[in-house]
């Protein structure tokens, strides 16, 4: 039981550090890159972050 509840945290980390990349990316965008914020902009945001915690854990390489 305690092995599900450490890869369900682990999973919920996985996406909460995906928000943070997505946040700080769309931060930079829309400020000193002056691209106008929105939604879709929020969302690709998000998932670039979720894409490159995904490329980092399991890396080619």
């Amino acid at each position: 039981m305690s092995q599900l509840v450490s890869e369900i945290l682990l999973r919920l980390l996985k996406a909460l550090a995906g928000l943070v990349l997505g946040a700080i990316l769309y931060v930079v965008l829309v400020g000193p890159l002056g691209h106008q914020g929105s939604l879709e902009l929020g969302l690709l945001c998000w998932l670039s972050g979720g894409m490159f915690i995904l490329l980092v854990q399991e890396s080619p390489i």
